[in-house]
């Protein structure tokens, strides 16, 4: 499904919710959504949650990578 802009901030949104009380720097910028995808499931996978939030960091993720590919491209 194709990601706008406006879905996207929303989905970071749930991520800071659902991730408020879990062990790792609190936010939703870039470098935390892949700290969370590599490394988040060392102290948070048992908690109410992680599951939910770390599909949203994927998504999240996977919508950075392509708008940063959209920008590098040779026109």
């Amino acid at each position: 499904m194709k990601q706008s802009l406006a879905s996207v901030l929303v989905l970071r949104s749930q991520f800071e919710e659902l991730t408020k009380n879990f062990t790792m720097s609190h936010g939703s910028d870039i470098d935390t959504i892949k700290w969370f995808i590599e490394e988040g499931h060392k102290s948070n996978s048992l908690r109410r949650g992680f599951k939910k939030a770390k599909s949203i960091a994927e998504t999240i993720w996977s919508y950075h990578a392509k708008e940063v590919t959209k920008r590098f491209e040779v026109q």
